[in-house]
């Protein structure tokens, strides 16, 4: 009736968190940031140029 689990199994629950996580971070990062970035630098070399 009990179950021993171990440390591997809370180790492999703790990757795949993290991993999750990890994932949507970049993918915000991806989708917002890098886009925002360089149309920052596009304005900044549109103000030094005129």
């Amino acid at each position: 009736m009990f179950l021993y689990l171990g440390p591997g199994l809370g180790a492999g629950i703790i990757a795949i968190i993290s991993g999750v996580f990890l994932t949507f971070f970049a993918f915000l990062v991806a989708i917002f940031w890098l886009p925002l970035k360089r149309f920052i630098n596009f304005i900044k070399m549109k103000l030094n140029k005129g």
